[in-house]
C-alpha cells in the first residue's frame, strides 16, 4: 500500500508551479552570487572576515524577521501577493549591494534582500506543498534544483565578469531584470498561490506537536552547511587551493553543480525511498566528501570533492523543509515560516561564527564547522525520524 502511494507521488506543473519554481531560481541565484561576490567587495571594501561575513548575517537577519512575521503578512496580504512583495524587497536589497556604497549601506541592503527572500520562499514553499500533496517532497527538491541551477549560472557569471574585467556587479544587476520578468509572468492576479490557505488565527491557538520542533532541529544544520560552503568556499579555493579570486569565485560553480544534480536525482529518488534515510545519508555525504576537501591543497581534488559535497547539500534543505511541512500539513504556512526562521538562525549565526573563526585560528580551522554541523544533521535526523505512513498520509488527506 505504501509502495503504490510513493510510486505515484510524482509532481504535477502547472504555470503557477512554474511561477514558483523560477522565484525559487532567482533566490538560488542571488545566495550563490552574493557567496562568490562577498569575496570580491570584502577586496573592494577592505575589510576583514568578520565584517565581510556580517551581510551574511544581516541576509539571515532578514530571513528571521520576515520569518518571524510571516503568518501575519500572509494573512493581510495572502500567500500571492506576499511572494511578490518578496520580489519587490530583492530588487531594493541587490540595488543597494551593488550600489558602491560603503560597509554599512551594503550590509543594510543585504537584509532588506533577506526579507524578500524569507517572503518568496516561505510562501512558494507552503504552495508547492499544499498543491502537490504527497508529491511534495519531489516538488520541494525540483524547485531546489531549479533554485541551485540558476546559482550555476549566477556564481559562473560572477566569476566571468570579473575574468573579463566587467566586474562581479552585472551578474546581480541581470538578476533584478528576471525578478521583474517573473512578476510580470506571473500577472496581476495572485489568487492562483493561495489555494487552501489556512485560518492563521486557529494555527495560532493550535499547540504543535513535539516532532515538529525536531523537525524544525534539522533545519539548523541543513541550513547551516549549505550557506557556510555558499559563502566561504571561495575563499577557501583561493587560500588553500591557490586559486587567484575570479577563478576561486566561478569555481564555486562546482558546488552549485553537485547541487543541481544532488536535487535533480534526488526529487527522483524521493519518490520511491524513504525520505528519512535519504536525508540521513545526504548529511552523511556531505560530511566525508568535505572532509576530503578541508586534508587537500590540490585545486582539481578539492573541486571534485567539494562538487560531492554538493550532491549531498543539495538534499538537506528540500527534503528538511518538505518533512517539516508534512507533520502538520494543515498549517502548511505556518509550518514554512517557522522552519525558514530556524533555518534563517543558521544562517545568521554559521556563517559569521566561520569567519569569525577564521580570523582568530585560520580558514581550515574554521570550516570543520561544516563537518561538525552535518552529523549534527545525522543525528537528529535518525532520533526522531518523521514516519513515512504519516507523512504520506498526511500529505494524502491534506
Amino acid at each position: 500500500m505504501v509502495k503504490a502511494v510513493v510510486a505515484a507521488a510524482r509532481p504535477r506543473r502547472d504555470r503557477s508551479t512554474w511561477v514558483a519554481y523560477a522565484q525559487m531560481g532567482t533566490y538560488g541565484a542571488f545566495v550563490y552570487a552574493l557567496g562568490a561576490s562577498t569575496l570580491l567587495l570584502r577586496d573592494e571594501q577592505l575589510t576583514s572576515r568578520t565584517v565581510a561575513g556580517l551581510h551574511a548575517s544581516a541576509w539571515a537577519l532578514g530571513l528571521v524577521v520576515m520569518s518571524a512575521a510571516n503568518a501575519k503578512v500572509t494573512r493581510r496580504w495572502g500567500r500571492g501577493r506576499s511572494m511578490r512583495l518578496g520580489s519587490i524587497l530583492m530588487i531594493i536589497g541587490i540595488a543597494g549591494y551593488t550600489s558602491g556604497l560603503p560597509t554599512l549601506v551594503t550590509t543594510v541592503s543585504v537584509f532588506i534582500a533577506g526579507l524578500g527572500g524569507a517572503l518568496m520562499v516561505a510562501g512558494l514553499s507552503a504552495f508547492i506543498a499544499v498543491q502537490q500533496g504527497a508529491a511534495a517532497p519531489a516538488a520541494v527538491s525540483e524547485a531546489n534544483a531549479v533554485g541551485a541551477v540558476a546559482g550555476l549560472v549566477a556564481a559562473g557569471a560572477v566569476g566571468v565578469g570579473v575574468v573579463l574585467t566587467l566586474g562581479w556587479r552585472p551578474a546581480l544587476w541581470s538578476l533584478m531584470l528576471v525578478l521583474i520578468v517573473v512578476e510580470i509572468w506571473r500577472g496581476a492576479g495572485t489568487s492562483a498561490f493561495n489555494i487552501s490557505a489556512p485560518s492563521h488565527g486557529v494555527a495560532r491557538k493550535t499547540r504543535l506537536p513535539a516532532l515538529f520542533w525536531w523537525t524544525c532541529a534539522v533545519m539548523l544544520p541543513a541550513a547551516g552547511v549549505e550557506y557556510c560552503v555558499a559563502l566561504w568556499s571561495a575563499e577557501f579555493l583561493r587560500e588553500q587551493g591557490g586559486l587567484g579570486s575570479g577563478a576561486a569565485a566561478a569555481s564555486l560553480t562546482s558546488v552549485v553543480a553537485g547541487l543541481i544534480i544532488g536535487r535533480s536525482v534526488g526529487s527522483r529518488i524521493a519518490e520511491r525511498w524513504d525520505p528519512e534515510r535519504l536525508l540521513a545519508f545526504a548529511f552523511a555525504l556531505a560530511a566525508v566528501a568535505f572532509m576530503v576537501v578541508w586534508s587537500s591543497n590540490q585545486p582539481l581534488v578539492m573541486l571534485a570533492f567539494l562538487f560531492l559535497t554538493g550532491c549531498g547539500i543539495g538534499l538537506h534543505w528540500p527534503l528538511a523543509i518538505a518533512r517539516t511541512i508534512r507533520v502538520i500539513p494543515e498549517q502548511a504556512d505556518r509550518a514554512s515560516g517557522i522552519g525558514l526562521l530556524a533555518a534563517g538562525l543558521a544562517v545568521m549565526t554559521a556563517p559569521f561564527a566561520l569567519g569569525v573563526l577564521a580570523d582568530a585560528f585560520g580558514l581550515r580551522t574554521a570550516f570543520l564547522v561544516v563537518p561538525v554541523l552535518s552529523l549534527l544533521g545525522v543525528i537528529l535526523v535518525l532520533a526522531r525520524p518523521v514516519p513515512l505512513v504519516r507523512a504520506r498520509v498526511g500529505a494524502v488527506e491534506h
